[in-house]
């Protein structure tokens, strides 16, 4: 026999609980190539061989990996390529409360600045924003509130 005990969980743990599940079964954006330079593991967590890159390469116009700032696989396979001299495209830092590291050091940036531009726009936690997007060399937050 078992005993169930009844429990509450707040609102936060479902955002975490569902971010965490969402992640786990769509899995995340991955940079495969920065500064030119193929990522090989995150080829490998992504399900890509040398053949599937060079073709989703080649299927964009690109014939080498040189002269790419950045290539980026996102969860449904699409690839994002910037090319060495470009400007970031709008990048989500924040997602349901919950820091994209990852998309941090894609831009450049620390937890550091973050924590500074959420202050200066009145914002004290990360769990207080739904989306914070880089746009322009810019934060762009919508919060809860």
């Amino acid at each position: 026999m078992y005993l169930v005990r009844p429990c509450t969980i707040s609102k936060m743990d479902k955002e975490k609980n569902n971010v965490a599940a969402k992640q786990l079964i769509d899995g995340k954006a991955l940079t495969i190539i920065n500064e030119g330079k193929i990522n090989i593991e995150n080829c490998k967590k992504a399900g890509l061989s040398a053949h599937d890159v060079a073709f989703k390469l080649r299927t964009n116009g690109i014939f080498s990996s040189d002269g790419i700032k950045r290539a980026i696989v996102e969860q449904n396979g699409q690839l994002i390529i910037i090319h060495s001299g470009e400007e970031n495209p709008k990048f989500p830092i924040i997602t349901d409360g919950q820091l994209q590291n990852d998309i941090l050091k894609v831009i450049g940036k620390d937890e550091k600045w973050l924590l500074l531009s959420l202050k200066k726009q009145g914002v004290d936690k990360y769990s207080d924003v739904f989306l914070g997007e880089y746009v322009d060399k810019k934060l762009k937050l919508t919060t809860y509130k």
